[in-house]
């Protein structure tokens, strides 16, 4: 008999173990094959540093927009950037589906502070 797993947690139990102690869910012989999430990214802002970057992805979290922050610099060469052609210190990213709203969102907030294209 193989060892039993929980298909919660993933964890691998003692063979006559039926119960995962952790998440308390029925084992299972073998674990379902995890599912890999394909996502297209979009840019949806330049940034000129972190700080933006963290702010501008809070607030599209915060009204359920998946964000992502890419830096363009090389971190052990003190913020050099990875382009002599870019100016810009890093790239916030969306899914391409949530592209027009996250632009609408970070474009009115930059608007209001100042910074609106």
């Amino acid at each position: 008999m193989r060892m039993p797993f929980c298909p919660k947690c993933r964890s691998e139990y003692k063979e006559g173990m039926r119960i995962c102690p952790e998440c308390d869910v029925e084992l299972v012989e073998e674990l379902p094959e995890e599912e890999v999430e394909f996502v297209r990214w979009k840019v949806v802002r330049k940034l000129p540093n972190a700080m933006v970057g963290n702010m501008l992805k809070s607030l599209l979290e915060s009204e359920g927009i998946r964000a992502e922050i890419r830096s363009l610099t090389i971190p052990w060469l003190d913020g050099v950037r990875s382009s002599w052609s870019e100016e810009s210190w890093g790239e916030l990213l969306v899914p391409e589906e949530q592209f027009e709203q996250a632009k609408e969102i970070v474009d009115e907030y930059m608007s209001h502070v100042g910074e609106g294209e």
